[in-house]
C-alpha cells in the first residue's frame, strides 16, 4: 500500500501545518503589534480566497490532467510566498503575503483529496485510516508548538511553518499521479441553486461556519488574555481535534441512527450550547468541556452536511455541489464572520461575540427544521444509509 503511505505522509504534514498556524499565528501578530481588527482581517484572508481559488485550480487540473504537477507547483509557491513573512512586519505587506500564500494553499487539499478518492476506487484503500494521519498531525502541531513558544520568541512560529512547508513540498513529490478521467464534463443546472431547499441548506451551512468565526479567529487570543500559557492553548486545540477524531470514527453508526437531516439539527443545537458555555465560563475544566463539543460542531455536522449535499444534488452535479458547500460555508460564511469579529473584538469583547455566535448557530438550528428528508434510489457512499430513518 505504497500509495496509502505517501498520502498519509502528505496529510500528516499538511495538517501539522494547520495545527501550528491556526492557534498560534494570531498570537505572533499580536506580539507584532497588530490590533484585533487587523488580526481579524488576516484571519479572514484564507477563507476569502477559498471562495473562488479552489474552483480555478480544480478546473485547471481537470483541463490539463496534471493534478500532481499542480500540487507540486502549489507547494513550491506556498513555500516561496510564506518565506517572505520573515522579512515583513507592516500590516499592508502581511496582507499581501498571506493573500499570495492562500492562493496557492487553497488548492492543495481538494486536489489531494481527489487523488485519495481515486485510490479508494482503484486499490480499495481505507480512506479513514489514511486521513486519520491528518488529525494526528494537527494534534502534534498544536500540542508541540505551545511549549516551544513558552520558552521562545513568537517569531519562532514563522520558522516552524517554513520548515513544515518544506516538508509538504518534499512529500508532494512522492504523491501518485491522477488516474485518467473520462473526457466529459457534467453540467450544473444553475436553476437548481435557486430552489428553496437548496438555498435553505446552503444558508444553514453558511450560518454554521459563521458561528465559528470568533472561535477560529480569536479563541487563542481570548485564552491568552485569560492568562493561559501557550502550551495550555495548544492543548485546548488538541482536545477539540481529538474529540473530532472520535466523532468521525463513530460517524457511520451515528448517521445511520439519526439520518443526515436530523443530525444537522442536533449538531447545530450542540454548537449553540458550546458558544453559550464559552461566553459564560472561563474555568479550564469548563473550557475543556466546550472543546469536546467540537465533535458535534465540526465532526458530526460536516459528515451530515456532506451527506445531505450528496443527496440534494443530481448525480451529474455532485462534485459541484460539494465545491459550493465548501466555498459558501468555509469560504464566504467564515470570511464575513472573521471580518466582523475583528471589527468588534476590542469594543464589545469576546464574551458577547461568543454569545452572538450562539445566536447564529441557534438560528441555523431553527431553520434546519424546515429541511426536507431526501430519499434516493441511486448509489450512495458506504458512509450513509440509503434513506433518512423515520423519526
Amino acid at each position: 500500500m505504497q500509495i496509502a503511505r505517501r498520502l498519509s505522509v502528505f496529510y500528516l504534514g499538511y495538517f501539522s501545518l494547520l495545527g501550528v498556524m491556526l492557534p498560534y499565528l494570531s498570537l505572533y501578530f499580536l506580539d507584532l503589534g497588530l490590533t484585533p481588527y487587523q488580526i481579524g482581517i488576516t484571519a479572514a484572508i484564507p477563507p476569502l480566497v477559498k471562495v473562488v481559488a479552489p474552483g480555478f485550480w480544480g478546473w485547471l487540473a481537470d483541463r490539463t490532467g496534471r493534478r500532481r504537477m499542480l500540487v507540486r507547483i502549489a507547494c513550491v509557491g506556498a513555500l516561496c510566498c510564506f518565506s517572505l513573512m520573515l522579512a515583513v512586519t507592516r500590516f499592508g505587506w502581511i496582507v499581501v503575503v498571506l493573500s499570495l500564500y492562500a492562493i496557492f494553499t487553497s488548492s492543495l487539499l481538494p486536489l489531494v483529496e481527489a487523488t485519495a478518492m481515486e485510490a479508494v476506487d482503484r486499490i480499495k484503500m481505507n480512506y479513514g485510516k489514511v486521513r486519520l494521519w491528518g488529525s494526528v498531525g494537527f494534534i502534534v502541531g498544536s500540542l508541540g508548538m505551545g511549549p516551544v513558544l513558552d520558552v521562545s520568541p513568537a517569531v519562532t512560529v514563522l520558522w516552524i511553518i517554513v520548515v513544515l512547508l518544506i516538508f509538504n513540498t518534499w512529500s508532494a513529490w512522492s504523491l501518485p499521479e491522477a488516474a485518467p478521467t473520462p473526457a466529459h464534463a457534467a453540467r450544473m443546472d444553475w436553476g437548481l441553486l435557486l430552489t428553496p431547499q437548496v438555498m435553505l441548506f446552503y444558508g444553514i451551512c453558511m450560518l454554521m461556519q459563521a458561528s465559528h468565526g470568533t472561535y477560529y479567529g480569536f479563541f487563542s487570543i481570548y485564552l491568552d488574555e485569560l492568562g493561559y500559557s501557550r502550551g495550555t492553548i495548544g492543548l485546548m486545540w488538541a482536545v477539540g481535534v481529538a474529540a473530532e477524531v472520535v466523532a468521525l470514527a463513530r460517524s457511520q453508526k451515528i448517521l445511520a441512527r439519526w439520518g443526515a437531516r436530523r443530525l444537522i439539527t442536533l449538531a447545530l443545537m450542540l454548537t449553540a450550547l458550546r458558544w453559550v458555555l464559552v461566553a459564560a465560563m472561563d474555568h479550564p475544566i469548563a473550557l475543556v468541556g466546550t472543546q469536546l463539543l467540537h465533535a458535534a460542531s465540526f465532526g458530526l455536522f460536516h459528515v451530515a452536511a456532506v451527506t445531505h449535499t450528496h443527496r440534494l444534488m443530481p448525480e451529474g452535479a455532485r462534485a459541484m455541489g460539494q465545491s459550493l458547500y465548501s466555498s459558501l460555508s468555509f469560504g464566504l460564511g467564515l470570511t464575513v464572520s472573521m471580518y466582523l469579529n475583528g471589527m468588534y473584538y476590542e469594543t464589545v469583547g469576546p464574551a458577547l461575540l461568543f454569545a452572538v455566535s450562539a445566536c447564529v448557530a441557534g438560528l441555523a438550528a431553527v431553520l434546519s427544521l424546515w429541511l426536507q428528508p431526501i430519499t434516493i434510489a441511486s448509489t450512495t457512499p458506504d458512509l450513509t444509509p440509503q434513506e433518512e430513518p423515520h423519526p
